[in-house]
């Protein structure tokens, strides 16, 4: 495979990125600093510095962006808060381009707050994560608008779906949306956590655990096949560390994970797998090569520590 060559492809592509967008903010606290309380007995958190970035679709959006097409529009409902709006910046400030993201009332914007603790030593714990996630499904007249938006996806090349929470925005009536968009000719690549067999017409790309649990099978062989039975497309099946599989026209491709040294933080591997497989196969590389893209971005994007990372291009070829 050229590289270089497949890069070029890339920057003529225009994506859309449709899913449950999140905000991702990280609290360093410096436990050299915490003093017991005067009116609790704990030891308080002293932040002393917060970064900001996007998870979810956000982060699936950014690593479509730091592959260069010629543009990533992303597609998907806000809460009208101010976690809403540090989103929106985050995303414009990477390149993204928001028009198709809409603030909501009565939402909360998916946010996920780690609390990180460092105390005399160079290591760095992670507290219980702080959820801030909906509990209701999407109001009718955000489903309707996110809806329309999608009429509008005539200059697309490729549909990125990532359907993450339980009363996320890909609805059973968004769902429909997008498989009729694949059935006209689109192509969509969908990652689904619970969902990701009632996407026919569109190439899914499950972890193993979501393949499991989607089609019954233990063998990973068997879950493959069974889910480009549902689909008619070829399906591809993440495995971590060992890289991952495909199946296509009742063939199994295994590619092997790029291996790299310790330590490793996975957040966001899957994300920067699913941005440089969609690209590379829109691109018009085959599902094999455009597998070995994928594993290669993940590769890179585990190295990177307490963060949603992406793999650009430049450390993409580094590590080629």
């Amino acid at each position: 495979m050229n590289l270089s060559a497949l890069f070029q492809k890339m920057n003529t592509l225009r994506v859309a990125v449709l899913g449950d967008y999140c905000l991702d903010m990280y609290w360093h606290a410096d436990m050299t600093r915490s003093a017991i309380s005067r009116e609790t007995p704990h030891f308080p958190l002293p932040v002393v510095e917060e970064r900001f970035s996007p998870g979810g679709a956000g982060n699936a959006a950014c690593c479509v962006q730091a592959l260069r097409p010629a543009s990533v529009l992303a597609l998907g409902v806000l809460g009208q808060d101010w976690r809403g709006q540090l989103l929106l910046d985050v995303l414009k400030q990477a390149g993204v381009d928001t028009r198709g993201l809409t603030p909501w009332e009565g939402m909360f914007t998916n946010t996920y707050i780690k609390p990180l603790r460092q105390g005399t030593s160079s290591l760095v714990y992670e507290d219980p994560r702080i959820d801030f996630e909906n509990f209701a499904p999407l109001q009718q007249s955000a489903e309707d608008a996110l809806i329309q938006s999608l009429h509008h996806l005539d200059n697309i090349d490729v549909l990125l779906v990532c359907d993450q929470m339980q009363y996320g925005c890909v609805t059973p009536r968004v769902r429909d949306k997008v498989v009729q968009l694949a059935k006209e000719g689109l192509l969509v690549v969908v990652d689904s956590r619970t969902n990701i067999a009632r996407f026919p017409h569109t190439i899914v790309k499950p972890n193993d655990l979501e393949a499991q649990a989607a089609t019954g099978c233990q063998d990973m062989d068997q879950a493959a096949l069974a889910l480009t039975k549902i689909t008619g497309k070829p399906c591809v099946i993440t495995l971590g560390e060992k890289g991952c599989l495909a199946a296509k026209d009742g063939e199994i491709l295994h590619i092997p994970g790029r291996q790299v040294p310790p330590p490793h933080d996975y957040v966001g591997a899957g994300d920067a797998f699913l941005a440089a497989f969609a690209l590379a196969h829109a691109a018009e590389a085959g599902i094999s090569d455009a597998c070995i893209l994928g594993n290669t971005a993940a590769a890179v994007v585990i190295e990177k520590i307490n963060t949603t990372g992406t793999a650009s291009r430049e450390e993409m070829e580094a590590l080629w």
